[in-house]
């Protein structure tokens, strides 16, 4: 080949080289813009997804800013800007992923506040608990009971069982026992109680406790065992507390440094005053007396409520008034119209208590003759949970601003049927418990009658233990019917001057009225 046809080849050969160079060269270039619009499309889509799953202001700024620097990069790639402004463009993926990735806002419901429902609270008053530990059940037990006022006490612990039931299904707000937890203040008595009432606990009802004049510093605590009668072991103020810590001093809102007196707040818009009434220092009482420090507590609990627009419910062991005519003394407060004084000065509607073993109410009226529609504080006493018929009281807070108090009996036979009992004692209860109070207190009194025939005496006996009966349960007795009764004229005859005769006469008077229902509009307190 000549020199310049290898030339000719060499140069040809030259341009294909730089022909290839330049396609390689360009088809960098594209592919590198278009790993440059991918990287762009996927962070822009990124920034989409994260500006749709928040609310943030802070994600919102950012995802505005996102767009703006979308769009400098888009700019500098295409800056012609007839291609960018005037032509149409076809949906790009990213834009149907957006649309396609797009929700409905999602709207918050707003809570609707809960609907206030009323409370309900039980109270059980002298229940007098006995612990089975203390006793064999034997001779010297079977004396206590028949010297005693009707108590069950053989009983108990299966009755506070049906009460447990009975509280599980009703579910009040609280419970509370006002005072003369046990029977004489036995420590094993304290701490037996205290078992059952966790328990109480644990079903999901709520328990407030207060002392008697029968549970601190008693020394008239014992146990029975045969024929003998011990000294058992007592609580002091520190030993109840420690005992009973959890059954509202505890959980209180505020507690009195002096006394164990405490306020356990039921809801948002009522309050429970629990007083300590008994006299225990240095040695126990029977009567009750409010210190002086509680009463300046009082006052603060009462002031503070009072601004916070709140009902309060003071509940005690000892009376406010005087609420028996058979027993007047060691039953009412010793400083009683200093207490009424303090409540009413805030126009206190209701006091609790108990101590008398009689189901009453009444209203304080200073003065004869005044209105029935004029305020001043009324009173339940609630009778013995442990004698027949073993009631509790129930006070509802009604919808339309009321409060109403009623009573109901502890059903022992359907707890004990449904327990497997066997004992016809407990299957048969009503009937039991009505025959043993009659009995005990039907048997002190003949013990008292002498000289007369055994048919008389059974008469007299029975007519005062009926009448007594219906005086421990606050019920009413047709008087005129009673005095035309043989038993009654018999009375009249042998024994016109007794002691036992006159308190026939008292009980008679007293029993005029129901006293086991009782209701209060609360709208009077305004």
């Amino acid at each position: 080949m000549t020199g310049s046809g290898k030339g000719s080849l060499c140069n040809h050969m030259n341009k294909r080289k730089k022909n290839w160079l330049l396609v390689l060269i360009y088809s960098i270039m594209i592919l590198l813009c278009f790993g440059i619009v991918m990287v762009v499309d996927h962070l822009d889509t990124s920034d989409s997804n994260r500006r749709e799953t928040s609310g943030s202001p802070y994600e919102e700024s950012s995802d505005k800013s996102g767009q703006e620097e979308s769009t400098e990069i888009k700019d500098h790639i295409n800056p012609d800007p007839e291609i960018s402004g005037d032509m149409t463009m076809p949906e790009t993926s990213k834009e149907i992923r957006k649309k396609q990735s797009a929700k409905p806002p999602v709207i918050e419901e707003e809570e609707e506040p809960e609907e206030y429902k009323p409370p309900v609270i039980v109270v059980a008053s002298d229940v007098h608990y006995y612990s089975p530990d203390l006793t064999d059940y034997g001779e010297a037990f079977e004396e206590m009971e028949k010297g005693d006022d009707g108590k069950l006490v053989h009983y108990i612990p299966q009755l506070m069982d049906a009460f447990t039931a009975e509280m599980e299904e009703l579910k009040p707000s609280a419970v509370i026992l006002s005072g003369d937890l046990t029977l004489n203040g036995e420590k094993a008595g304290h701490e037996a109680l205290a078992q059952k009432l966790e328990i109480l606990e644990e079903k999901g009802v709520k328990v407030l406790v207060i002392p008697g004049n029968h549970d601190i510093n008693n020394y008239f605590s014992a146990s029975y065992f045969g024929k003998e009668k011990e000294v058992a072991e007592i609580v002091d103020p520190e030993g109840f507390y420690n005992i009973y810590r959890r059954f509202g001093y505890d959980q209180a809102r505020s507690r009195d440094e002096d006394s164990l007196s405490y306020v356990y707040e039921l809801d948002e818009k009522n309050w429970l005053l629990m007083l300590d009434s008994a006299q225990y220092e240095p040695l126990n009482k029977v009567g009750g007396r409010i210190k002086e420090e509680t009463l300046k507590w009082m006052k603060e609990q009462l002031e503070e409520a009072k601004d916070l627009g709140i009902t309060v419910i003071p509940v005690a062991h000892h009376n406010l008034l005087k609420e028996s005519i058979l027993y007047p003394t060691d039953c009412t407060l010793e400083n009683s119209q200093n207490v009424i004084e303090l409540l009413e000065s805030y126009r206190i509607p209701l006091y609790i208590s108990g101590h008398l073993h009689l189901q009453r109410t009444k209203k304080h009226k200073p003065e004869p003759g005044e209105s029935e529609d004029a305020y001043h504080i009324s009173e339940v006493v609630a009778d013995s949970f442990a004698i027949s018929p073993c009631r509790y009281g129930i006070l509802k807070w009604t919808e339309d601003g009321r409060l109403v108090y009623t009573t109901r009996e502890t059903d022992v036979e359907r707890w004990a049927k449904g327990a497997g009992i066997s004992d016809e004692n407990l299957l048969k209860f009503k009937e039991y418990g009505t025959k043993f109070l009659i009995d005990v207190i039907s048997s002190q009194v003949s013990g008292k009658i002498k000289n007369l025939p055994e048919e008389q005496v059974e008469k007299m006996a029975g007519l005062y233990g009926d009448i007594n009966k219906a005086y421990c349960e606050g019920i009413p007795v047709n008087a005129k019917e009673i005095r035309s009764e043989e038993a009654f004229r018999l009375w009249q005859r042998n024994l016109p001057d007794s002691r036992m005769f006159a308190e026939i006469g008292m009980i008679l008077k007293d029993t005029g009225n129901d006293h086991n229902t009782w209701e209060y509009d609360l709208q009077k307190k305004e």
